[in-house]
């Protein structure tokens, strides 16, 4: 077997191990903010919290991308896995919302597990095979985007938030053995120059590709930033009878969506153009936001978010299609930190923003302001892509 796939097989699993880990906590963070002693400013504390990793990715994602380019992917994803379990595990402990918050910041500060998966793959697959192959390692973190929610209460009921943590921590660590012991990383491209990570920005900002690119990484990363922290509270309110459950799989259906769609929508990129996929992603789910604004009907708001999610499904994987063959390997690790601090940006400005939008006119706001940016981004993209250059670029 080639080292490449056995390194898709290795990663797909420790990726998926490491979403379902994540996402069987974030969904009960604010139940747990509430537990801890921030019931009487729970939206404050909700926001403060989810935005505190946003705040410290920003300045650290860009760095361990540069170090991948100078060292390699795999040192950094081990990095980051045995960083993030010592976050879990800092968390199972946390008595006040104020640590828990310390403990997010550190979380985005030293981890990047998953961005770096993408970057090893990235450059050590030969490049007609690196698109599927992220699509694949996507599509796998989007299982772990279903199933965690599920998963996480069944270990709050059985063992307490607490204890799901540890477990969260548990499975990251088992990851970061299987990375340790299982993948191969023989292309460890250096970068060309020594540059500074001002300068990294600056040849990003100057490419047309990656300059577009980078926004639409924030308005993806905006729209689940601002749209996940309160779904849950907004499904409240929403008239239709439902079991106990149903939010539950509501929360869930962007990453079904994801799962069944990102890998055809990598093959629809390859002869129509993943600029083309981008933007049906985008202009339909600033389509679909506005949407969701008027639906009042829980049942039917869960067929529209499935539909929508279906078509902003296509973003991610041509996003990483995009770097994969338009921008050079040796600037590739860095372009993907680039790109995670520029969808950080977005998270921690879209918890600010959503937190003001529902405390001023309502959670179902959110989805007008979400959707209205989506549309607006989709078009300006449009045009954006028409002006890229013709061959692959740094």
């Amino acid at each position: 077997m080639p080292y490449y796939r056995r390194n898709l097989y290795v990663l797909s699993l420790t990726v998926f191990l490491a979403t379902l880990s994540w996402n069987q906590v974030m969904p009960f963070l604010p139940k747990f903010i509430k537990q801890i002693g921030g019931a009487q400013n729970l939206d404050y504390w909700v926001g403060v919290v989810f935005a505190m990793q946003s705040l410290a990715a920003i300045l650290m994602q860009p760095l361990w991308g540069k170090l991948g380019d100078s060292y390699g992917r795999k040192p950094m994803i081990i990095r980051a896995g045995i960083c993030l379990a010592g976050v879990y595990f800092g968390m199972s402990i946390c008595r006040a919302p104020w640590q828990l918050a310390i403990c997010r910041f550190l979380n985005g500060a030293l981890t990047g597990f998953i961005p770096g998966s993408m970057a090893l793959i990235a450059t050590n697959t030969p490049e007609q095979h690196a698109p599927r192959y992220i699509a694949t390692v996507q599509t796998t973190s989007n299982v772990g985007l279903i199933i965690g929610p599920m998963v996480g209460a069944v270990l709050a009921m059985r063992f307490g938030y607490r204890g799901s943590m540890v477990v969260s921590g548990t499975a990251v660590m088992l990851s970061t053995m299987l990375v340790w012991l299982l993948v191969q990383e023989p292309n460890k491209v250096s970068a060309v120059e020594k540059t500074s990570l001002i300068e990294d920005f600056g040849i990003a900002l100057a490419s047309r590709v990656q300059r577009s690119v980078l926004l639409v990484v924030m308005l993806a990363w905006m729209y689940p930033a601002a749209v996940n922290a309160y779904l849950i509270l907004h499904l409240e309110t929403l008239g239709g009878c439902r079991p106990d459950w149903f939010p539950g799989i509501i929360f869930a259906l962007p990453a079904a969506a994801f799962v069944l769609m990102a890998y055809q929508w990598t093959r629809v990129g390859e002869w129509w153009g993943y600029d083309k996929t981008i933007a049906v992603g985008l202009i339909s789910g600033g389509i679909g936001g506005l949407t969701l604004y008027v639906v009042h009907n829980i049942w039917l708001f869960a067929v529209i978010y499935f539909v929508m999610s279906i078509f902003t499904a296509s973003i991610g994987p041509s996003v990483a299609a995009v770097t994969c063959t338009r921008v050079d390997e040796s600037f590739r690790g860095r372009a993907y930190g680039i790109q995670q601090s520029a969808g950080t940006t977005g998270s921690l400005l879209a918890y600010i923003v959503a937190s003001l939008t529902a405390a001023r006119w309502g959670y179902g706001a959110i989805f007008l302001l979400t959707g209205g940016m989506l549309l607006v981004g989709g078009l300006m993209f449009r045009g954006m892509a028409r002006r890229w250059e013709k061959r692959p670029i740094a």
